[in-house]
């Protein structure tokens, strides 16, 4: 039963998976990845609808480079657009409405007790741990 009133996408769960390896230095946050800090992570495959092949291919492409240290979880993401726009400014508003960029990090893989990171370009964040996915009344 959907309580949220989000829509659920008709798919099997099967998320992708992607190395992430450990940072070998420090990193200096200026929102470059041509830094040799960045040398060691691979950019993940281009991303796509969370329905997959139901929904057409994205025109634009997004990825993600990803590194962690014992403090720190890095991710540098490359979103190709020329309509880049976002109205929300108040910390924790519902995102999704604007144009924004996501991440789900959910280091079991079992859709439960995960972190999510929202952000537009205007800077303004929504984070949130879901202790059970929309799907199950979360």
């Amino acid at each position: 039963m959907n309580r949220s009133g989000v829509p659920e996408p008709r798919i099997e769960y099967a998320p992708k998976h992607y190395i992430c390896k450990r940072a070998q230095e420090p990193l200096l946050l200026d929102g470059r990845v041509d830094k040799a800090f960045w040398n060691a992570a691979h950019w993940t495959e281009d991303f796509v609808d969370i329905e997959g092949d139901l929904r057409p291919k994205p025109e634009k492409q997004t990825r993600v480079k990803m590194l962690w240290d014992d403090d720190y979880f890095y991710f540098a993401a490359e979103l190709i657009e020329d309509q880049i726009w976002a109205t929300l400014t108040e910390r924790d508003s519902v995102i999704f409405y604007d144009n924004d960029f996501e991440i789900f990090i959910d280091p079991d893989a079992d859709s439960h007790q995960y972190y999510e990171f929202e952000i537009n370009a205007l800077n303004t964040v929504w984070d949130l741990l879901l202790v059970k996915p929309y799907r199950d009344g979360g």
